[in-house]
C-alpha cells in the first residue's frame, strides 16, 4: 500500500503543473492571462493548500472562491498514484 502513495516530489510536480497552467491560462478570446498572479486573493489560499498537500499525507478536496473573476475552483488532490488529481474552474451558481 505504501508504494501506492504519491511521493512529495510527485505531489510537487502536480501542483507545479497546475500553477503553470494558471500562469499561462488561455482565455476564450485566445489571449494568455496570468491567473496565478499574487494580487488575486485565491492565489494565497491556493498556495496554502498546495503547501499542506505536498508536505502532508492526506487528500485535499474542496472549493476555493476566485472572487476577481467570479468563478469557483473545484479541486481534489489525491495521495494515491492510481487516481488523477482534479482542478476545475467553474462558473459560480
Amino acid at each position: 500500500m505504501e508504494n501506492d502513495l504519491l511521493t512529495q516530489e510527485e505531489k510537487l510536480k502536480i501542483v507545479l503543473d497546475i500553477a503553470k497552467k494558471l500562469k499561462f491560462f488561455e482565455a476564450n478570446n485566445g489571449q494568455i492571462v496570468n491567473l496565478f498572479n499574487e494580487n488575486y486573493i485565491f492565489v494565497k489560499k491556493l498556495k496554502k493548500i498546495f503547501n499542506e498537500y505536498i508536505k502532508g499525507n492526506s487528500e485535499f478536496k474542496g472549493t476555493v472562491e476566485f472572487e476577481e473573476i467570479e468563478k469557483k475552483i473545484k479541486y481534489h488532490f489525491t495521495i494515491y498514484k492510481k487516481y488523477q488529481p482534479l482542478f476545475v474552474i467553474k462558473i459560480k451558481n
